[in-house]
């Protein structure tokens, strides 16, 4: 197959279900000269450089951000592989505290959520338990007080995955002060009458957010 002709311009989407070509297409909408611009993420829950990432292919066209993630091993590969973003091997909570995260022995499915953690592992023939390690939690708002650059005041977008406590996270940030433009959150139910009702579409209607795209395991929101 040729590669020379002019439309052939192929895009590597790292995503688990295309969220960030989704996300790529939004932004490209919303935002002036964006064939040249480059960018502020935040992926709470980043779990790996680049397997389902939401934010590596902003990350090859010169984008740069904040990957948040309790697992030490994947905190040495986003050092390794993502060199020019801020990486920090923290958990974020409601409160600044430490908690215990269940680790799996695929580590997409690590949680702090125990009754989750218990569940995938008694339903679960391949993936089980296999340690525990204390963690470290910080409230977003505190990590973004800390860690968000100086001078820069805008958030293009915020990923969020963290196995069934994505809620938390959200009602950590200080949604005065922080206002992503897009907010990516995990959600499971494809029933898309249930859409309204999902916590976390409540929460972020009340914070100026509107749901603009779905995926197989994500909802996508605009600030309005």
């Amino acid at each position: 197959m040729t590669t020379d002709h002019p439309y052939f311009k192929p895009l590597h989407s790292y995503s688990q279900d295309g969220e960030d070509m989704l996300l790529r297409s939004l932004l490209k909408e919303a935002t002036p000269g964006y064939e040249d611009y480059k960018g502020f993420f935040i992926d709470i829950g980043a779990y790996h450089p680049f397997r389902f990432s939401n934010t590596m292919h902003f990350y090859e066209q010169g984008w740069h951000g904040i990957n948040i993630e309790p697992t030490p091993s994947a905190i040495q590969l986003f050092n390794q592989y993502r060199e020019n973003d801020i990486n920090l091997n923290v958990g974020i909570g409601q409160a600044h505290s430490k908690q215990t995260l269940y680790c799996f022995n695929d580590s997409a499915y690590n949680t702090f959520d125990e009754p989750t953690a218990r569940q995938r592992d008694k339903d679960s023939s391949s993936f089980h338990v296999v340690e525990t390690a204390e963690v470290e939690i910080y409230t977003l708002a505190e990590v973004l007080d800390q860690y968000l650059p100086a001078g820069q005041s805008v958030i293009d977008f915020m990923s969020i995955d963290v196995a069934g406590l994505d809620v938390k996270v959200l009602q950590s940030n200080n949604w005065d002060k922080y206002r992503p433009k897009f907010v990516l959150v995990e959600d499971v139910d494809n029933n898309f009458s249930h859409l309204d009702a999902s916590e976390a579409h409540s929460f972020l209607a009340d914070q100026g957010y509107r749901i603009v795209n779905k995926t197989l395991r994500t909802l996508i929101f605009k600030q309005v």
